[in-house]
C-alpha cells in the first residue's frame, strides 16, 4: 500500500505540474476565444447593436442573409477571389519550386527573395500594389512604353477583383514555394533513378513520382490557401474599400461593415456561415484526397 500511494502521489505531482503549466494559456484562451465565440454565437440568434438588450429572433438572421443581394454579391466576390488565388498561386508556386529544386546558383538567396514577401505586412504590400496599380503607377507607366494606354485598374469593377487577387499571389507566392520546395527535396532520389531505367521521360517522372509525393502537401496548401483566402480584408480595405459598387467586397469585408453599422447580430451570422462554409470546403478537399490516395 505504501508503495501505491508513493507512485499515485509521484503520478499526482507530475500530471499537476503539467495543469499547472497549462493553466495560463487555457485562461487565456477561455477569456479571448472560447468565451467571445459562445457570445457572437448567442449574438447570430438575436438582433443586437450592443447598446439595447438582446432580441431573440431564432435563424432570422441566417435566413435573411441568404437571400440578402449584399451578401450573395460578397460571397460571389469571395468565390472568385479564392479561384483566382487557389489557381494561380499554388501553380506559379510549384513551378518555382521545381526551378528551385535544380542545382542553380544563388539558390538559398532565390528562396529567400522569394519568400520575404510573406514576411511583409499584409498592408504594406497592398499599400504598394495601389502605388503600382493606380493611374499614374509604375503599371501603366511601363504599358506606356509600349504605346499601351493606361487604365483604372482599381476603379474599374472588371479589373478592382482580379488586381487584389495579384496583390495576394505575389505577397503568398514566397510561402507556397517554399513549402513545396521542401516537399520535393523530401521525395527520395532512388525513386526518381528508379524510373529513369524503366525509361520514363520528365513527364511521367513528375507525374509518377513528383506529384504523389506532393500529395499530403498539395493538400496542406489548399487547406490552409483558401481558408485564408476565404478570410481576405486587409487587401480589400485597404486597395479598394469595398469598391469599386461593391465589386471587391468580400465576406469578411461585409462581416466588419455590418460590425461597424452596430447590426451585430447579423454580422455574428455572417461569421457562423463563413464557419460552416469553410468547414464544408475542407471537409471536400480532405475527402478527395484520401479517395485519390487509395
Amino acid at each position: 500500500m505504501g508503495v501505491l500511494r508513493t507512485l499515485g502521489a509521484s503520478r499526482l505531482r507530475r500530471v499537476g505540474e503539467g495543469y499547472a503549466l497549462i493553466t495560463p494559456a487555457m485562461l487565456v484562451a477561455t477569456l479571448f476565444l472560447f468565451i467571445p465565440i459562445a457570445l457572437s454565437a448567442y449574438w447570430s440568434m438575436t438582433e443586437y447593436n450592443g447598446l439595447t438588450s438582446p432580441r431573440w429572433v431564432g435563424f432570422d438572421n441566417y435566413t435573411y442573409l441568404l437571400s440578402d443581394p449584399e451578401f450573395t454579391k460578397a460571397f460571389v466576390n469571395t468565390v472568385i477571389f479564392v479561384s483566382l488565388g487557389m489557381t494561380i498561386g499554388p501553380a506559379l508556386g510549384l513551378i518555382t519550386a521545381l526551378l528551385l529544386n535544380e542545382k542553380v546558383p544563388w539558390r538559398g538567396a532565390f528562396r529567400t527573395a522569394y519568400f520575404l514577401p510573406v514576411t511583409t505586412s499584409l498592408v504594406v504590400v497592398a499599400v504598394v500594389w495601389k502605388l503600382l496599380l493606380n493611374q499614374d503607377g509604375v503599371v501603366n507607366w511601363f504599358l506606356s512604353l509600349f504605346g499601351i494606354p493606361g487604365h483604372a485598374w482599381l476603379a474599374d469593377s472588371s479589373t478592382a477583383l482580379p488586381s487584389v487577387a495579384a496583390a495576394s499571389i505575389w505577397q503568398g507566392l514566397g510561402f507556397e514555394t517554399v513549402v513545396f520546395l521542401a516537399a520535393l527535396q523530401s521525395i527520395p532520389g532512388y525513386l526518381y533513378d528508379a524510373a529513369k531505367v524503366d525509361g520514363a521521360g520528365a513527364w511521367a517522372r513528375f507525374r509518377h513520382v513528383t506529384l504523389p509525393g506532393l500529395r499530403p502537401t498539395i493538400l496542406f496548401v489548399f487547406v490552409i490557401g483558401i481558408i485564408g483566402s476565404f478570410q481576405v480584408f486587409d487587401q480589400v480595405f485597404v486597395m479598394t474599400q469595398g469598391g469599386p459598387s461593391g465589386a471587391t467586397t468580400t465576406i469578411v469585408y461585409d462581416l466588419v461593415q455590418r460590425f461597424r453599422d452596430l447590426d451585430l447580430g447579423k454580422a455574428s451570422a455572417v461569421a457562423y456561415l463563413l464557419l460552416m462554409i469553410l468547414g464544408a470546403i475542407s471537409l471536400f478537399q480532405f475527402w478527395i484526397f484520401e479517395r485519390r490516395s487509395r
